[in-house]
């Protein structure tokens, strides 16, 4: 328990019992000044006339019956009578003042009886439950602190080891645009395959290279409006697909009205998002008449990109947890980071990923990207 939590506890036991006692005190003299009330005719007679005190001193002999706290009665001379906590009761006779009478309580026994009281047993368990709520709030509050900090140590280690990747994939990939520079005997669709790799190598050596860096401003990435065309480049993936996958059937289809589909997503990102997709349905297909099926459609709001194959499938009840960072299903050392990283870049632009799937026919996973409005753009680009 921390210091401040066990001050707090401290502090509401301490004024929960001022108040309990508080409260034992004012129930004490309350039962004392009723009773009293009953028999004061017969006490200021006793006093008054100074006859027997028989029935007066047995009276006085029960106030400790109607409260246990009673220790001291004065009836003659009640300003005698010192004590802490006391009451004077008014005496009449017939109505008539006649003086008054003190009763004295022991502290000690107001104290107990406190301490037992259910208001002071109440206070104790909503101190206690109070306690309880702060202790689970800061062991939670300790467990995110520590995830975030795990978090942070992850992701500096794994920019560490992006960055030294990239760096030593830069000598390979030297040595391959030269290839792509020399090799004048290889066909042009070969060569051109060849450039495309050496530049998405090239785009991911580079993105791996500014993951360890701090992001710009707010400001600077809200002025920089980066677009990709999607025909473009699902056209330039599906020719490396095609060449290294002689004996998948690849269909592409496109059902637009517009020559260009931009989309707000660096081309690196939408290349990535689009290769796990068909690297996820490459190794759900069945070994004869393997197909992927890619169509572009066009919707009022978004563009439709859909990749349909006709796998193994997907059980039912996986498919809701399916684009979740770490599950993954049908895959030996699957780590559930592909679906999850599509997920979230296309959501990352108010985008969205959807997964139909039935076991023994196929899966289809649809990527909708919001189209680019462009009246934003030009406000984007007069920045």
């Amino acid at each position: 328990m921390s210091k401040s939590l066990l001050a707090i506890f401290i502090g509401a036991c301490a004024l929960v019992a001022v108040l309990s006692f508080a409260f034992e005190v004012h129930s004490a003299k309350a039962s004392v000044e009723k009773y009293v009330g009953i028999w004061e005719d017969d006490i200021a007679q006793a006093k008054i006339f100074q006859g027997d005190p028989s029935l007066q001193n047995k009276i006085l002999e029960q106030l400790k019956e109607v409260h246990t706290a009673v220790a001291q009665t004065e009836v003659q001379s009640p300003e005698k009578l010192q004590c802490r906590i006391f009451t004077d009761v008014p005496i009449t006779y017939n109505s008539l003042p006649s003086g008054s009478m003190r009763v004295c309580f022991s502290s000690a026994d107001l104290a107990l009886k406190a301490l037992l009281s259910p208001l002071f047993m109440l206070g104790i368990v909503l101190g206690m439950i109070f306690i309880g709520f702060s202790l689970r709030r800061e062991f939670q509050n300790q467990l995110h602190e520590q995830k975030l900090a795990a978090e942070l140590a992850l992701n500096k280690e794994i920019a560490s080891v992006s960055r030294q990747v990239a760096h030593d994939i830069r000598g390979p990939l030297m040595a391959l645009t030269t290839l792509s520079q020399l090799s004048h005997e290889m066909g042009s669709d070969k060569r051109e395959l060849l450039n495309l790799a050496v530049a998405r190598i090239r785009g991911i050596a580079d993105d791996l290279l500014n993951k360890g860096q701090k992001e710009k401003s707010t400001v600077s990435s809200m002025r920089t409006l980066q677009e990709t065309d999607l025909t473009q480049l699902l056209e330039s993936l599906l020719k490396e697909y095609r060449f290294a996958n002689p004996k998948v059937n690849f269909t592409w289809h496109k059902h637009i009205h517009s020559e260009n589909v931009p989309v707000t997503l660096e081309a690196l990102k939408v290349q990535r998002v689009v290769s796990n997709l068909i690297n996820n349905s490459l190794e759900a297909l069945p070994e004869k008449e393997a197909s992927i099926n890619i169509t572009l459609m066009e919707r009022p709001e978004h563009w439709l990109l859909q990749i349909m194959d006709n796998g193994s499938g997907i059980p039912e009840d996986i498919l809701p947890s399916l684009a979740q960072e770490g599950v993954s299903h049908g895959k030996e050392n699957g780590h559930g980071l592909g679906l999850y990283d599509a997920r979230k870049t296309v959501e990352s632009v108010g985008g969205e990923l959807q997964i139909r799937s039935r076991v023994g026919v196929g899966t289809q996973v649809v990527l909708l990207f919001p189209k680019l409005n462009k009246e934003i753009a030009k406000n984007h680009a007069a920045l």
